[in-house]
């Protein structure tokens, strides 16, 4: 997807902004040379401290009112957070729907668009670009763009399963993607390459989340990004984050990296849902 003629709308789907954060992310975006449409909505609740950025209704037609603008071609999310599954199912109703980026929270909306055939991208929110290093703001911008050309390699991975696939992708937060288990906004991802990361959570509870997700999803091949600041309290699990990818990567016949340098720590940049890609687990390569 080309950005022409580069212009954003955004709103705030889950949290409130961090002003300053939000800002600066703008102004990187601005740098670059996007036309920003800011949502009024996008700023409800950043002077409380508190998380609610307004209502679900209010966040919903924030949505609806920036798919309605032709000149934007694509939606952004403001920042993460907590609450966007609040807006379904409201949000997959009405005529008009433009993609949208975002991750972690943003994972619940990007799935129910999937549902309907809308490949949004996963990647960074706007407030999210003000901490990410200049490789990750270079690589995000050649990918809007169309301009990059060359295979993205993960020179940090760990190769588990030493095989390759070529199919679509789909890239998500794995508790914002477990939420949707059993739900009508839960896609059909069998046969994608699936890239899952979180953060912030027990490593008890993140065995649990991956097993639950590797069953519901016969995968073609899986990217483990960075499970960041994982936690392990009280009585010991008694497995690492590493142990625990390695088992769930022996119980899958597919090509299978670890530790790729995607997720919350600021390394990410934008999948577009549904791409057919080419995934090469001995070399750690995607083929775009």
């Amino acid at each position: 997807m080309t950005l022409a003629p580069k212009t954003i709308g955004i709103f705030s789907p889950s949290s409130s902004i961090i002003a300053d954060r939000f800002e600066q992310g703008c102004d990187i975006l601005r740098q670059r040379g996007y036309t920003l449409v800011i949502h009024p909505q996008t700023y409800v609740g950043s002077e409380s401290g508190n998380q609610p950025a307004g209502t679900p209704q209010e966040k919903v037609e924030a949505y609806r009112d920036l798919a309605s603008m032709s000149e934007i071609d694509l939606i952004m999310a403001s920042t993460g957070g907590n609450r966007s599954y609040f807006l379904l199912p409201d949000f997959l109703n009405g005529p008009n729907h433009k993609p949208l980026m975002g991750f972690s929270d943003t994972t619940t909306l990007l799935a129910a668009h999937y549902t309907k055939g809308i490949k949004g991208f996963f990647g960074p929110t706007v407030q999210t670009l003000s901490r990410m290093d200049a490789a990750s703001v270079d690589l995000t911008f050649e990918i809007l763009s169309g301009s990059r050309t060359k295979p993205i390699t993960f020179e940090t991975a760990k190769t588990l399963n030493a095989k390759h696939v070529t199919a679509p992708i789909f890239a998500a937060t794995l508790s914002s993607l477990c939420v949707l288990a059993g739900t009508p906004f839960m896609p059909d991802l069998n046969g994608h390459i699936l890239i899952l990361e979180d953060v912030g959570d027990e490593t008890s509870r993140f065995d649990r989340m991956l097993w639950q997700s590797l069953n519901v999803v016969k995968p073609a091949g899986v990217i483990f990004g960075e499970f960041a600041d994982t936690k392990d309290t009280g009585r010991p699990y008694g497995e690492s984050m590493d142990n625990i990818l390695e088992k769930h990567a022996n119980s899958l016949h597919c090509p299978v990296i670890s530790n790729a340098p995607i997720g919350h720590n600021g390394q990410i940049f934008p999948i577009h849902q549904g791409q057919t890609v080419t995934f090469d687990a001995t070399n750690r390569t995607l083929i775009f």
